[in-house]
């Protein structure tokens, strides 16, 4: 199907524009006749192009002013055009005036962020969809919001606590291997002659002078193919599954990461219930609020067991990110308990999870990275001493 603009007037003789797809402009122009306009004037529609994906930053402050607008009642194709008046970003201006474009054409929302795929993460669509169906998309999307804001600080903080040991690393890591390339050759060469017998270590650092080149390359490859890979597997949905679960093995970042997705869930569950939303679908739709392919994944084992007639507390035992909490509180909710307020206090709980999970890795992350510098400069120094001690021993 093609998309078309186009301009006309009504048989009383007032303008009419608006939007049309149709298999051809022949097609759309019998349409048009067969809705009684007259003098069309007919244009193929015309989207801004925009290529390159939104940075995280210009993403979260975009996701925040949509859940704004959405819970101004402001229509949201006039808010997206003045939104993209006020900001300085260029590409999140294209993306903001795209979105206009297609919402004044009668695209619902979610539609027309699923159009703009290759610039929007790939499952914000499914996000919104959710928060629309539940008639509560302002808070689905600040929900997602505390979330990214979350892992963006997170990520901020590992930098941030990474930089000085990485700089020492990388000059220890030079400074080694100038000595394996030029120092080592010459003291090897002055022990052969003293007839003296290496250290372990020193033979171990001999050993790996000669295969340094071949060393470092494959360092290389592995560094790079790494990144490649990581970047691929967020192409397809399996992919994306797959490197969730690897970041759940991650040290106080998996915990930080699974704590945060349960309280966007619970958040989320929460809403859908006041909502009034039938029990399994608002598992489901809460799942899909947050972009997660394992706790989507665990939603559908848990809908598809009470709707069998399963209870909610026996369905969640033994899920790898939903809580078997949240089974035992919404099987006391349906007891007469306030079940939204219960999920709301039991998402907060998880949230606290996820930033204590945060202070503990800024707390460990530098002192481990300034250790493992400090053991990799300890071991060059004593591989190149030790020898010398033996031979200033053997001289005297």
């Amino acid at each position: 199907m093609e998309q078309f603009d186009y301009v006309a007037q009504s048989r009383g003789g007032a303008a009419i524009s608006g939007f049309l797809e149709a298999a051809d402009g022949t097609d759309a122009m019998a349409t048009l006749r067969a809705m009684g306009l007259q003098n069309i004037e007919l244009s193929e529609a015309r989207r801004p192009r925009v290529c390159r994906p939104l940075g995280s930053d210009d993403f979260i402050f975009f996701n925040e002013q949509l859940s704004s607008l959405a819970g101004t009642g402001i229509c949201l194709d006039v808010g997206l055009r003045q939104l993209g008046k006020d900001i300085r970003s260029p590409r999140l201006r294209l993306v903001l005036d795209a979105l206009a474009a297609d919402v004044e054409r009668g695209q619902p929302l979610d539609e027309a962020i699923e159009n703009r795929a290759p610039q929007l993460p790939a499952l914000y669509a499914r996000v919104v969809r959710a928060g629309v169906k539940s008639g509560q998309l302002p808070a689905t999307l600040l929900n997602l919001s505390h979330h990214l804001r979350l892992v963006s600080e997170t990520r901020r903080l590992v930098s941030e606590a990474l930089t000085y040991p990485a700089i020492v690393l990388i000059l220890a890591l030079g400074v080694l291997c100038a000595a394996l390339l030029i120092v080592v050759p010459q003291f090897v060469g002055a022990f052969e002659d003293f007839g003296i017998r290496l250290p372990p270590v020193t033979a171990a650092m001999v050993g790996l002078a000669r295969v340094l080149p071949e060393v470092l390359l494959v360092l290389g490859l592995i560094i790079v193919g790494s990144a490649i890979g990581c970047l691929l597997l967020g192409l397809t949905s399996s992919g994306r599954a797959l490197r969730e679960r690897f970041t759940f093995f991650v040290p106080f970042a998996g915990a930080m990461i699974r704590n945060s997705l349960r309280a966007r869930f619970l958040r989320s569950m929460a809403f859908a219930v006041n909502s009034g939303i039938p029990l399994p679908e608002a598992i489901r739709l809460s799942a899909g609020a947050t972009a997660s392919p394992a706790l989507s994944r665990d939603a559908d084992c848990v809908a598809a067991r009470v709707e069998q007639g399963g209870a909610v507390f026996e369905a969640c035992r033994g899920r790898r990110v939903i809580p078997a909490m949240f089974g035992y509180v919404v099987d006391v909710g349906s007891r007469g308990l306030d079940l939204p307020n219960s999920l709301v206090q039991l998402s907060k709980g998880y949230e606290s999870g996820a930033v204590h999970c945060q202070r503990l890795l800024r707390s460990w992350l530098a002192p481990v990275a300034v250790i493992g510098v400090g053991i990799v400069i300890g071991l060059m120094v004593l591989a190149l001493f030790m020898p010398l001690a033996a031979l200033l021993q053997s001289v005297s």
